[in-house]
């Protein structure tokens, strides 16, 4: 087991096969302290592995867990939100295409000085799975019907028996 680098090139040999493993902090993850609420607190660890895959290319395959702060879109209060996430993508150097590895192999464009980036990367991979609208899991807020009816409602007749009474006129 190693410290996680700043950078590393996973084509060199020595990379392969050995066990990277770390925590991160918002002050490291500037991009997710963006996408969080003020003073969040964002606690992240990683470990991950470079592999070569069954069709020759570098796999690098995480394990990212933590948590951060959110606001719940429902009731409008902060909530914790936890994260496991396991991605397993192939790297491939900047520009290039590799045709064997087929359109929806998943793959992650290292720098361009051709260099892994992990901290981007584990950001990118949390990034992405953010939800959209973070809500608690049994949030009590919308559960009461938001309209009871009152005086001011009254039964309307339908506007198509109204045109069918019209039409039988004729």
């Amino acid at each position: 087991m190693s410290r996680i680098p700043v950078s590393l090139d996973p084509f060199l040999p020595r990379a392969l096969e050995r066990r990277w493993e770390g925590e991160y902090s918002g002050d490291e993850l500037p991009r997710l302290r963006a996408a969080s609420p003020e003073g969040a607190g964002i606690a992240v660890r990683v470990g991950f592995t470079l592999v070569r895959g069954p069709l020759g290319e570098i796999r690098w395959q995480a394990e990212i867990d933590g948590e951060t702060d959110q606001v719940c879109q429902r009731c409008l209060q902060p909530m914790r939100w936890h994260f496991q996430l396991r991605p397993d993508v192939a790297l491939i150097r900047p520009g290039d295409r590799p045709s064997a590895l087929g359109e929806d192999a998943e793959r992650l464009e290292l720098g361009a000085d051709g260099l892994l980036w992990p901290a981007g990367a584990v950001e990118d991979e949390i990034l992405l799975a953010l939800p959209l609208a973070p809500r608690h899991e049994q949030c009590g807020a919308g559960a009461h019907r938001e309209f009871e009816p009152g005086e001011g409602d009254r039964e309307a007749d339908n506007p198509f028996a109204v045109l069918g009474q019209l039409r039988g006129k004729s």
